[in-house]
Parts: structure tokens; sequence; C-alpha cells
């Protein structure tokens, strides 16, 4: 349970370390804090953060008597297993939470400050499921 846990929490902190160390952008007109910067943050975050979440409650099962004694093979295994699947599900978490909040701050601007240019909708970037060209 320590491996899957360990494996986790390692997906878990590099996705806050690359959403931490991200470089800068400049910003749109009339924006201070542009929609695909927030959208970006929190996808960041909330990927990150979820897994490191998940990898603590795997580690802290061994407190609680859940120990399956395992040879090492299928401890090696495991981890690998809860790499390959955590990175999915960081990168699902990540796509999600970017699509929600860039819409909704992107709808928020609109409402907010209708005289402002809209917010391009192709700035909606995720890492790679749909991103669009840097045109």
């Amino acid at each position: 349970m320590s491996a899957i846990g360990l494996a986790l929490d390692l997906v878990g902190a590099l996705f806050l370390v690359v959403g931490l160390f991200r470089p800068a952008r400049p910003t749109f007109p009339g924006y201070a804090y542009a929609p695909d910067d927030a959208a970006r943050d929190a996808a960041f975050g909330v990927a990150g953060g979820t897994l490191l979440a998940a990898g603590f409650v795997f580690q802290s099962l061994t407190y609680f008597g859940v120990s399956p004694s395992c040879s090492g093979l299928v401890n090696v295994t495991a981890s690998a297993v809860a790499l390959v699947v955590g990175f999915v599900v960081a990168l699902v978490a990540y796509e999600i939470t970017h699509r929600l909040v860039f819409d909704r701050r992107r709808a928020e601007g609109l409402r907010k400050w209708p005289d402002i240019t809209p917010y391009p909708l192709d700035r909606r970037r995720g890492l790679w499921f749909w991103r669009p060209s840097d045109d």
C-alpha cells in the first residue's frame, strides 16, 4: 500500500511543481488575471492535490491494519501501475477542471465587463487533448 501511495504522491507533486513554476505570459487587454491563467492554476492544483491526498490515504492504510504481505515484484508492479493510472487520472482531472474554470471565468468577464473585447475562446488550452496551435 505504501508503494502505491508513494507513486500517487510523486505524480501529484510533479503536477503541483509544474503548475507553480510555469512561465508567465502576457495578459489580455482588460484582464488582470486572464481566464486561461486562472484555469491552468486551478487545474494544476486540483490534479496535484487530488493525487497527493489519495497517496496519503494509501500510505496511511498500513497504520490502520491494512497491510498485505507482498513480494518485491508485486510491490514494484503495483507502484508502476499506480504511476500510470495516477498520471492518467491527473490528466483527466486537469482537463475537466481547466475547461470548467476557463468557461466560468470567461463568462464572468463577459457579464461584468461587456464593453471590453471578449476573451478569445481559442486561448482555452489543455495539456494535450484539445490544445490549439499557438499562431
